[in-house]
């Protein structure tokens, strides 16, 4: 068995990280006795931090041992382009536009909407975090917690270069498994899905949007007959 129980909102909790420590001990133990109760091999690897990009919004946290991207930011989620969400998005104010290539031509096909967020107050930003200091979180994460790999990606400014360097080099064997970096700001990467902003620009974003229902799409999202046996269609 592979099981993947995974944790998010790391960064908001980083008094409580050893407390994951023992609850993976107990999970061992549980499912030494659970797995043998029901004629099982025991699990080969039980814990995890992904992403979490969805459910982290659901949970109003930050995504897995991510701090936020900036207390305000733009985040672009991309959508096929004949989805009806998008005109929904539209007409509730969002800002819609078609993917770019690197060509800078535009793909009809898939469109982005722009979402304005604001992280909040007290809530742990990139910025506060240098690239050493997330590289030692996503190393004690795989040690107290995590049996798959950590799945980070760890923004960096091009003065930290020799420095990660460095700290790879003693501890890339002996303490990680994986790991992407990003340049914070400057990356060239056209469309990014975060991009930092200020307060005024959210604010002038926030005031273009009008209210509306995400669930009012002309009749073409999925209703819960569709659903019947617990299998939804794809649409």
């Amino acid at each position: 068995m592979r099981i993947g129980l995974g944790a998010g909102g790391i960064m908001q909790a980083l008094d409580k990280v050893q407390w994951l420590d023992t609850c993976y001990t107990d999970l061992r133990a549980f499912d030494k006795v659970w797995s043998k109760a029901r004629g099982w091999n025991e699990s080969i690897k039980l814990t995890t931090i992904k992403p979490s990009g969805t459910l982290s919004l659901l949970a109003g946290v930050t995504p897995g041992i991510h701090p936020a991207y900036a207390r305000y930011y733009i985040r672009r989620v991309r959508m096929s382009t004949n989805d009806p969400l998008v005109e929904q998005c539209r007409t509730m104010g969002y800002a819609v536009e078609f993917v770019r290539g690197f060509d800078n031509l535009p793909d009809y096909s898939t469109s982005i909407v722009s979402f304005p967020c604001d992280a909040g107050d007290h809530t742990l930003v990139a910025a506060q975090v240098s690239a050493i200091e997330m590289l030692e979180h996503v190393a004690t994460l795989q040690n107290v917690w995590s049996d798959n790999a950590v799945s980070a990606t760890v923004y960096y400014r091009k003065k930290e270069l020799s420095t990660i360097q460095g700290w790879l080099k003693d501890n890339y064997e002996s303490r990680i498994k994986s790991i992407s970096f990003l340049l914070h700001n400057d990356h060239g990467f056209q469309q990014a899905p975060y991009e930092e902003i200020d307060a005024e620009t959210y604010t002038r974003e926030m005031s273009r949007l009008r209210e509306g229902s995400f669930t009012d799409t002309g009749g073409a999202m999925l209703d819960m007959e569709d659903c019947t046996g617990g299998i939804c269609p794809i649409r």
